[in-house]
Parts: structure tokens; sequence; C-alpha cells
């Protein structure tokens, strides 16, 4: 019996959601390019449709996060009820979630255009840049102090992303014709809207006391409705021509449910892990689909490829583990109640 307490104890040790947040993170993160590329590399009729999988991955979230819901109210009707109370009575708050959840839908029909046009690697060297982007949207828009350290991290990244950039070359042996220049457009806007939607959440929603599955509820709930109608418009006449699953095999499923996933482990790492482990993270995820790349596709990156995504890596390091120095605060006193700086006269 003392064994197994133990055991139960360890098993739910924050320390266990940490690690294996990370671990799982990382792994999602190295394999998703490496199965998008696949999926999408393949003749037209047997490529899945883009607007489909999103849809579905909205679905997923929504099972998911039900689920978990439900498990945790234990009540059907207490669950509902839960949902109708935060959803629809506070519509304000649910309204304020559409801007995020248009960004998202968007972010991931141009997730799969970048993977179409460009090597999987040089995808995930080039989506780096968010960091920088969302550097300066914190700056500027929620006054965040950026260290010296810091600075120079987002020049190396600079430098690193164009050293790639410069370099690329399409793969010769593809079925499918790459326009490098339209897959850096997309992880360029793709940088963009992951730096708009993250400052906004922070800045509209850091202070909600909403849980995190049901504000995922939330945001899946209108992403459904939003994929629902950008697959209506874009490609309802390849659903009716090719059916609504096409090329859905069992990798396009694996991805599509590991893609739904990881923005649940995402919100697990956040809670659990600091941001050192998720620098190691992204720079692991990074090393691992170039190194799937070489063992599975036409990918043999040279010197300077080799060398600009070192400064990537090191740059995300850099950056994560030399926050700015908290500001010190002036000595108070407590005058009547009223708080007052006292100031300290210097003696000449």
């Amino acid at each position: 019996m003392y064994f197994k307490r133990k055991y139960l104890n360890m098993s739910l040790d924050p320390q266990n959601y940490k690690y294996v947040g990370i671990i799982l993170l990382t792994i999602q993160q190295a394999s998703m390019p490496l199965m998008a590329r696949a999926a999408r590399y393949r003749e037209e009729k047997e490529v899945f449709i883009t607007t489909v999988n999103v849809f579905i991955m909205e679905i997923i979230k929504l099972i998911v996060c039900s689920t978990i819901l439900l498990a945790n109210y234990k009540s059907l009707f207490k669950f509902l009820e839960r949902c109708y109370e935060i959803i629809v009575l506070d519509y304000k708050e649910t309204a304020k979630i559409c801007i995020p959840s248009l960004i998202y839908t968007v972010q991931n029909n141009l997730y799969y255009i970048a993977l179409t046009n460009l090597e999987s690697t040089t995808f995930c060297v080039a989506y780096q840049m968010k960091i920088l982007v969302t550097a300066i949207f914190l700056k500027f828009f929620l006054s965040k102090e950026i260290s010296q350290y810091q600075w120079i991290a987002l020049i190396l990244l600079i430098i690193g992303v164009t050293d790639v950039q410069l370099q690329y070359e399409p793969p010769t042996k593809s079925n499918v014709e790459q326009n490098p220049t339209l897959g850096f457009a997309a992880v360029l806007t793709m940088c963009f809207t992951s730096a708009f939607a993250g400052v906004y959440m922070e800045k509209v929603l850091k202070q909600s006391d909403v849980n995190i599955w049901m504000q995922n509820i939330r945001l899946a709930l209108l992403g459904f409705f939003i994929s629902a109608f950008s697959m209506w418009y874009k490609d309802f006449h390849n659903i009716q021509q090719y059916g609504f699953f096409r090329g859905f095999d069992s990798i396009v499923w694996i991805m599509t449910i590991t893609n739904s996933a990881g923005g649940l482990l995402i919100s697990v790492v956040i809670k659990y892990a600091d941001n050192i482990l998720k620098a190691y993270a992204q720079s692991t995820a990074i090393i691992g689909a170039a190194v799937g790349s070489w063992i599975l596709f036409d990918f043999r990156p040279n010197f300077m490829f080799v060398l600009g995504t070192m400064i990537v890596i090191v740059s995300i390091c850099l950056y994560t583990k030399n926050p700015p120095s908290p500001k010190p605060q002036k000595p108070q006193i407590i005058v009547n109640g009223i708080i007052k700086p006292t100031y300290v006269k210097i003696m000449s």
C-alpha cells in the first residue's frame, strides 16, 4: 500500500508534468513538419484538403477539452450549464476571443502553404523569427523591457535566419514544384500572426478567471465556425468532386491529432515549465527536424545552412536565459494609511 501511494504521488508531481510536457512538445514540434511534408508531397489528387484538415483539428480540440471538463465536473448537465454561462452569457469575453480564433485558423492554413514550399528544417529555422516579432510587439504594445543580451540575441536571430534563407534551394527530387518566395512569405506572415495573437491574449485575456480548458473550448468553438466557412468558401467544389476525406491516410490522421494536441501541450508547458526548458525544446526540435529530413527526404545541408541553424539555436538560448533585470523599487513609507516614496538626501 505504501509503495502504491508513493508511486501515485510521484506520478502527480508537477515536476513529472513539466518534463513529460517538454519531451512531448519537442517530439511534436520536430515531427509535425516532417509529417506535413510527407503528406503534402504527393500527386494532387492524393493530397488532403487543408481547410478540411483545419476543420477536423477544431473538432478534435473540442472533444479533448470537453472530455477533460466532463471528467472534472462529473455531470453532463453541470458541464453544459457552465459552458452556457461562460460562452453565451459572458458574451463580451467570448467576443474578445474572435480575433485570436480567426488568426489561429488563418495560421493553420498558412502552416501547410509554408511546408509545401519549404524544406522542413528551413521552415523550423525561419519560423523562429516569431521571437523577434513578439519581442517588438511586447516592447511597443505592452512596454515590456528587453535586456541588452536579448537585443544581441535578436540580432543573431536575424543573421541566422537570413543566412538560411539566402542559400536555400528547393530539393531536386520532388513531386511538388516549390515556390520558396511564397513559402518564406507564409512563414513571415505566421510570425506576425503568432506574435500578435500572443500579445493580444496576454493584454486582453490574461486577467480572465476562466480555466484553460474552458478557454480552449471557446477558441475551438469559434474556430469551428470560422474554419467551416473557410472550407465551404474555398474548397466546396473540391469536396464535392473528390470527397471530404480525400488523402486522409494514417499519416494524415496522426498529423492532425498531433497538431491538435500541440496547443494543449503548450498550455501544460507554460503552466509547469520555465522559459529555459522551452528554449531547449525549440532548439532540440530544430535539430530533430534536420536529422529527420536527412534520413527521410532528399535533404543535404551545406556548411552555411548548418552555421545559420546553429546561430539561431544560440540566439534562442541567449534570449531566453537573459531576461531583463527587475527595476529596483524606491523605498516607501506609510503616512496616515497613504503609501509615499522616501527620498534619501546625499551628504556633500
